[in-house]
């Protein structure tokens, strides 16, 4: 396997985490399964900057590598955007 794929596959875990994580938040099902598998995307969404560097490390020339590593970013700032809200939401 390539240094490439390897990044693209690292590369995708944080952007499949994010819309995971969203579709879990605002579905209407509820357990202790899901709260964690909420728990771990969130950690793997938010973790998108590190799959960034990994991915750039591994393939600097790719231009795939570099769409998803900013997509990689958007995943962080979006778990930091829900967490503002949240923040935002219980000071009201």
């Amino acid at each position: 396997m390539s240094k490439k794929s390897i990044a693209l596959m690292l590369e995708a875990i944080p952007i499949v985490s994010a819309v995971t994580s969203y579709a879990l938040v605002v579905s209407k099902f509820d357990s202790n399964l899901i709260r964690w598998v909420i728990s771990v995307t969130f950690l793997l969404a938010f973790l998108g900057f590190v799959f960034f560097f990994i991915g750039r490390k591994l393939a600097k020339e790719s231009k795939a590598v570099l769409v998803l590593g900013i997509l990689d970013l958007l995943s962080t700032v979006f778990i930091i955007g829900i967490y503002a809200v949240a923040i935002l939401v219980f000071a009201w």
